[in-house]
């Protein structure tokens, strides 16, 4: 009797610690299919700004959906970097608010050039698609600044 009482309460306490799932949603508005099926998921290959210069470095990008986020990882000329990406699909606006990386070292060269990509990240404001292929990324500063991807 005694064992059959606390395998009782045992599991009482059980039934009692456990509790549902939290699943967060995305505060941009977007659903959770939208964030499944995004036209922007996958890899991409840095092609060049609007002055249509093919970088020396093999850059990519890549949109993940995580935990019902969408971020972004990738590799510039010396370090890799990621960012949670703010996304309204419907008003092809994205923001990248706050970009991290490693912190190898590269050359001076390298380093400028990566400077200026992660600058041109943050800058980002909004995207369109040239086809289903070509990403375009439109940016706040420099006005009338962009930046090219291209599907891997």
């Amino acid at each position: 009797m005694k064992k059959l009482i606390i395998a009782l309460m045992a599991s009482s306490l059980f039934l009692v610690s456990c509790e549902s799932e939290k699943i967060d949603v995305p505060s941009n508005g977007a659903s959770f299919d939208a964030l499944r099926t995004s036209s922007l998921l996958g890899q991409w290959k840095f092609k060049s700004y609007a002055d249509g210069i093919t970088p020396k470095y093999d850059v990519s990008l890549e949109f993940k959906n995580e935990e019902s986020k969408l971020t972004i990882n990738g590799r510039s000329s010396v370090n890799f970097y990621f960012a949670e990406a703010e996304v309204d699909e419907a008003k092809k606006t994205i923001k990248f608010p706050v970009l991290g990386s490693t912190k190898i070292a590269g050359t001076n060269e390298a380093n400028a050039f990566e400077m200026t990509y992660y600058e041109s990240l943050r800058n980002v404001e909004r995207y369109d698609f040239k086809d289903k292929n070509i990403l375009v990324f439109y940016l706040a500063k420099p006005a009338n600044g962009v930046m090219y991807f291209e599907k891997k």
